[in-house]
């Protein structure tokens, strides 16, 4: 019994510890911050930031696969077009304005999702001072 106190214990402040990393890191890349002392954060919202801190990273990274893979593509198929059909000069510029057109739209897309996203995130932590400040602490369904 005594044995699975400790092992409960050390497994505790294992993740006591990492949460208190997590924190810190996401303190330092919080470019409000401005030097302020950071506030008590509860564990739950310390991992809620990390998890949005890592979809935004995961989402910048696909917007350039996609691009680059989309451009992939194009190349190719203008390659077999032009091995088995020669393009007239005025098609090569449609597909290139396609393409153009095509790229434009991904950008504002993104650009969009990451506004929207920056806009909710705003609300939620207005929400979220605003209920801490009417309340003490941040409310949790459970």
């Amino acid at each position: 019994m005594l044995r699975k106190l400790v092992v409960e214990k050390v497994r505790r402040d294992r993740i006591n510890h990492s949460i208190e990393q997590l924190r810190a890191l996401l303190n330092q890349g919080d470019p409000s911050g401005g030097g302020q002392p950071p506030s008590k954060l509860e564990k739950a919202d310390i991992l809620e930031m990390a998890v949005s801190f890592l979809r935004q990273r995961a989402m910048a990274q696909v917007a350039p696969s996609y691009s680059q893979g989309f451009s992939q593509c194009l190349q190719e198929t203008l390659r077999h077009l032009s091995l088995h059909a020669p393009l007239e000069p005025a098609e090569r510029e449609e597909i290139k304005r396609f393409y153009v057109l095509q790229r434009v739209a991904l950008q504002r897309h993104m650009t969009g999702e990451q506004s929207r996203r920056t806009v909710a995130r705003k609300r939620s932590s207005s929400s979220r001072s605003s209920s801490r400040s009417h309340h003490g602490s941040l409310w949790r369904p459970w």
